[in-house]
């Protein structure tokens, strides 16, 4: 697998799928996940796409330093990605799944969206933590308070197994919001999708994915998404935002504010949003057939 020497030194690992003459796609995955998690979605979505899927630092197959655990740090690195390809300012395509989603509002107010054609963010809201102006009909489930997030990074550091069986828990749709024909424990599915994402998150270091989530969960992207591609920022970049109605990590309110946010109150603005009941926070994984349908008809 190749890599790319960030400009701090860190190895970073990437995949590449279809034409390099075709538009750029770039598949951001999220948190304790890695490129492997879109393994369902590249071929199809390379038909028309030269896809580009980086393992995030710390994650994956990229190197695992002890610093760099910052969302500014991981845009930062998107950008190095996007130079060293030299993809064409204003013709790249992104989707951002729920920590994915937050390095491409970081890279906005860091460079500006003028790179971008089209976004897709799926299944993250602008703010995870509770606020006196938000809350949990907006925010993350789980981990939302400075104490939800002590007893997280405890657990990444003294049971990582057991806090990756609760992302697993939370994140896939048939475990956090199960109907009656959906897999159940001790299927080939449930078990298998287990081993897979399990196997993905041991790769990383759990007081390393700690401090990550707590610099995840301390920002405010709201102001700086309204900024940078509200209608007054003068961005044309198209938003699309999949929000999910069995996510175990948020109530569709709260990635839906993005809509808003990006739309200003401006009628058939450049954001719309859908809300899916197929899957869950990794819907991707669960349906890819409808997932990439939804972002190819959207691309066009």
């Amino acid at each position: 697998m190749p890599s790319l020497k960030a400009n701090d030194g860190i190895n970073l690992y990437y995949r590449t799928y279809g034409s390099i003459g075709a538009t750029p796609l770039i598949l951001l995955h999220g948190f304790t996940g890695s490129g492997e998690v879109f393994r369902r979605n590249v071929n199809t979505l390379s038909q028309d796409h030269y896809v580009l899927v980086p393992d995030l630092r710390g994650h994956g197959s990229s190197d695992k330093p002890k610093a760099g655990y910052h969302v500014a740090r991981l845009a930062l690195d998107l950008r190095n990605f996007i130079d060293h390809f030299q993809f064409q300012e204003g013709k790249i395509s992104a989707i951002g799944t729920s920590l994915g989603a937050a390095i491409l509002w970081c890279y906005c107010e860091l460079f500006s969206a003028r790179a971008f054609s089209h976004v897709v963010f799926v299944d993250q809201a602008p703010l995870q933590n509770y606020l006196t102006d938000w809350g949990p009909e907006y925010g993350n489930r789980g981990c939302n308070s400075p104490e939800a997030l002590g007893k997280m990074q405890q657990t990444l550091e003294t049971d990582p197994r057991a806090a990756h069986i609760g992302t697993i828990a939370a994140c896939l749709g048939y475990r956090s919001h199960p109907r009656p024909d959906d897999p159940t424990a001790g299927s080939k599915e449930w078990e298998d999708d287990e081993v897979f994402f399990l196997g993905e998150a041991l790769k990383g270091d759990g007081w390393w994915y700690g401090k990550l989530m707590a610099d995840h969960t301390a920002n405010d992207w709201r102001y700086s998404i309204a900024q940078n591609l509200g209608p007054d920022s003068g961005s044309t970049t198209k938003v699309l935002v999949v929000a999910i109605s069995r996510s175990g990590c948020f109530p569709a309110a709260g990635p839906l504010k993005v809509v808003e946010l990006v739309n200003g109150g401006i009628k058939d603005g450049l954001a719309r949003g859908v809300i899916v009941d197929w899957g869950g926070h990794w819907c991707y994984w669960e349906k890819p057939e409808m997932f990439n349908k939804l972002v190819l008809d959207f691309l066009l």
